[in-house]
């Protein structure tokens, strides 16, 4: 039963959903506008927004004072201008922006998603099998650093330097059509980075400043071999201990189908021809360096995208009676 805060006429609501298909809604200003009216803004924690094909975000967004959450997912964005957008201002207290299957104008970033200063808080950011195509150049002036940003499944085609200036700690950027990787999102880079499903057949010859730490996916792409620059990695590698994930993740690729038919003792050598600067302790396929390779690279299949689009979709499709 919806209760109703003092100093207020109108019920609280903790996780406001706003599903067009069920209320046979397109999604108009007018319409999200009376929807979201029956509740009280200040009490809403979870905004949740489902199947609508014309979504025009009203600037009554900015009265939700105390929102944690915001997702949308099977939508399409027609409108959502600077008088409705996210801010630290409006939303000091978001935590997480989930877009999953979600359409924008072009392909092209909305206002409100950037033109103010993002909240603080907002520390986890992710958009899965969109049609996003480019960021602002100015991304990095209103989007949080050191953050987890998940922009997967998309229509990017390069890394935006605007992005390689937020040094995300955790960037995904599986799944998009980028074939080749510049040097300046791997240099200095001390977190996790996830290229799996792109275009790339080979990584930056040459990487300065590169953190022990970092940790690379490269699965389902064309890489078949490594430069030496990974060798600071290599030997920090300790078979996913800790974390539960391993230097470099590599299945689908030649370099893993190589390694599994050396473990297998079918092949006694990588297969992919000898570069000048290859690191020599990713290319020894003797027996003797086996507890290296295994420590470092695993050819081990995870799910291609961090954020769990089949269990959404699962959870959150349409449902026929």
């Amino acid at each position: 039963m919806p209760i109703k805060p003092w100093f207020s006429s109108r019920p609280a609501c903790s996780l406001l959903y706003l599903d067009c298909y069920a209320f046979e809604l397109s999604g108009t200003k007018n319409e999200v506008i009376a929807h979201w009216g029956l509740f009280d803004p200040a009490t809403v924690a979870s905004l949740v927004i489902h199947h609508c094909p014309a979504l025009e975000m009203p600037s009554t967004l900015t009265e939700f004072s105390r929102l944690r959450a915001l997702k949308l997912y099977n939508s399409t964005i027609t409108s959502w201008q600077e008088d409705a957008a996210i801010s630290q201002r409006h939303h000091p207290n978001l935590l997480m922006l989930f877009l999953a299957r979600v359409n924008m104008t072009n392909g092209d970033l909305p206002a409100g998603l950037y033109r103010e200063l993002l909240p603080q808080t907002l520390r986890d950011i992710e958009f899965c099998v969109t049609n996003l195509r480019s960021l602002p150049e100015d991304l990095d002036l209103t989007w949080p650093h050191f953050a987890t940003i998940y922009l997967e499944a998309g229509n990017l085609t390069e890394i935006p330097q605007s992005l390689v200036r937020l040094a995300s700690f955790d960037l995904s950027l599986a799944l998009n059509p980028i074939a080749t990787i510049s040097t300046s999102i791997l240099e200095g880079n001390d977190g996790y980075l996830h290229i799996g499903g792109t275009l790339i057949s080979e990584l930056p010859e040459i990487v300065d400043n590169v953190s022990p730490t970092l940790k690379i996916r490269l699965d389902n792409t064309n890489i078949s071999f490594f430069w030496n620059w990974t060798d600071p990695m290599v030997a920090n590698a300790n078979g996913g201990d800790g974390d539960g994930i391993p230097t470099l993740l590599a299945p689908n690729t030649p370099y893993c189908t190589d390694l599994e038919r050396i473990y297998g003792g079918e092949q006694t050598s990588i297969s992919a021809p000898q570069h000048e600067g290859q690191s020599l302790l990713l290319s020894d396929a003797s027996v003797e360096n086996w507890p290296t390779l295994e420590r470092t690279v695993s050819c081990e299949q995870w799910p291609a995208t961090y954020f769990p689009i089949e269990s959404e979709n699962e959870h959150s499709r349409i449902k026929s009676d």
